[in-house]
């Protein structure tokens, strides 16, 4: 891969559509639609959302706002109802950048003062907390964090999207860096952390409402054995505004009364951006980590107004922007949905679906990665045993991909119910299913490029996924959720 691409964007065939007949689209009438969902559309879509013009779709950025531009211009060109702001696909998020001031800002612990930089450091948010320290040491260990001050372990990192926003005054976690390579790994992180944050709109449910600063290890061993004494955290800032945007539309269903009613398909269109301070690759493409989940739901959309007919309620599609960050598109849309979120019946979340293993691959790092004709599926046994049925059953009688449940469960120590969009879905009492490919070699690396793709495997993913949502339309009632979410 070149350093640096230049930006070309091939022209694509694009056909309009009008809107939905009123007959609706059976369940058997899916399979035949689902042909429209290719390998070769697939790849078409990701050389663009994955190429380096977009230098890694990081949010906010001009790339991520090409690849924005790129699935609307696509929507509107195939009839799709926009559902975002004032008629456009388009739902704005409003950002804000913090630039800490070094000199005023403290951390204080009973009668020590840490010293910025050296000890600690903020990469945005302004504020001032204090209250009793808690520590959470292992990821899903259940602590009372309302009103507290976190001490988060390094192993216990994947808790951080859930604990913003949960009633914590502030998040203090270790870096996993020695105190004496802690300025350096400072520098070398100001470019991921030290970026845009959703404003607070002082609802109580943003990212923003809670502070978070990282600390050396050897400091935050200091602080672990002070657990119980109050913390007082002061940050102070300027504060700079830009915007995002998550993509919003509607496929209308065919039923005059459950055509209110919505099944989502959904997927993150950002990925991590890029590193000038890199040899060689720069560019973070995140083909697989979600171009896969971007491009499939754009051409499930584009198969279903393609198709004869319409299913019986209507299709909702979100790409949501900043998964990357904290989930903060989805997070964003359920607080502020755009159409009544009571009546979204279903969430369906594809978020990497386009690596498979390799035949005799012995790379630790690929593991836990499926093969051609596998994928994980998440949630289906964990808050509706009826979508779960779906879900299942959908897949055994068409293309009979391997679906793995390893991971739905939830006390799997990976977590992985909880880290991508469909968790502020189903915490809002939505009952979702996930589809994931698994981690691997190129998990957040430069690697993850369009030529490592299996397009093959992605194209019957996606078409079983679009199967799945359009059984889950037509159903005569809703999913109903019968089991408590473990949270």
């Amino acid at each position: 891969m070149k350093r640096l691409g230049t930006f070309a964007l091939a022209a694509v065939a694009l056909v309009g559509f009008t809107s939905a007949p009123d007959k609706t689209l059976s369940n058997e009438a899916a399979k035949s639609a689902a042909n429209d969902i290719s390998s070769g559309r697939l790849k078409d879509f990701l050389t663009f959302i994955a190429a380096d013009a977009l230098l890694g779709r990081d949010t906010p950025s001009p790339g991520l706002d090409a690849a924005a531009n790129f699935i609307a211009y696509n929507l509107k060109s195939w009839g799709a109802k926009p559902a975002g702001d004032d008629g456009t696909f388009f739902q704005k998020i409003k950002l804000e950048k913090a630039t800490i001031n070094e000199a005023t800002s403290s951390l204080t612990v009973g009668d020590t003062m840490l010293a910025y930089k050296t000890d600690f450091v903020a990469f945005g948010g302004s504020g001032k907390v204090s209250g009793e320290m808690v520590y959470i040491e292992k990821a899903g260990q259940q602590v009372d964090v309302k009103n507290k001050v976190v001490l988060l372990a390094a192993d216990a990192r994947s808790e951080m999207r859930t604990l913003r926003g949960s009633g914590a005054l502030a998040i203090i976690s270790d870096s996993g860096q020695a105190r004496a390579s802690f300025p350096a790994f400072v520098d070398g992180m100001r470019r991921f952390g030290g970026g845009y944050r959703p404003a607070d709109e002082g609802n109580g449910q943003g990212p923003a409402q809670t502070l978070s600063v990282t600390m050396n290890s050897d400091s935050f061993k200091d602080l672990v054995g002070k657990v119980g004494q109050t913390a007082s955290l002061n940050l102070e800032a300027t504060m700079d505004v830009a915007y995002t945007q998550n993509i919003v539309a509607i496929v209308e269903g065919s039923d005059p009364k459950l055509k209110s009613e919505y099944v989502a398909f959904g997927a993150h269109y950002d990925h991590i951006g890029w590193n000038p301070n890199l040899k060689g690759d720069q560019i973070f493409n995140g083909a697989d980590d979600d171009g896969s989940g971007t491009c499939s739901i754009l051409n499930i959309a584009e198969a279903a107004l393609k198709a004869p007919a319409r299913p019986k309620r209507s299709l909702l599609f979100v790409w949501h922007c900043g998964e990357e960050k904290g989930l903060w598109g989805s997070a964003y849309f359920n607080q502020h949905p755009t159409v009544p979120k009571e009546n979204i019946v279903a969430q369906l979340n594809i978020d990497m679906i386009g690596r498979s293993k390799p035949a005799g691959n012995t790379n630790p790092l690929n593991k836990t990665l499926t093969g051609p004709n596998a994928v994980y599926v998440i949630g289906t046994t964990m808050m509706s045993t009826r979508l779960g049925e779906i879900v299942h059953g959908v897949n055994a009688k068409y293309l009979k991909i391997d679906y793995d449940k390893q991971y739905d469960d939830p006390k799997d120590p990976n977590r992985f119910f909880y880290r991508s969009d469909h968790y502020n879905y189903a915490k809002n009492g939505i009952p979702i299913c996930f589809w994931f490919d698994g981690e691997h070699e190129d998990y957040h690396r430069v690697g993850d490029e369009v030529s490592k793709i299996d397009f093959n495997k992605m194209q019957n993913v996606a078409r079983t996924v679009f199967v799945t949502g359009v059984t889950v339309a037509n159903e005569a009632t809703r999913p109903k959720v019968d089991k408590p979410l473990d949270r």
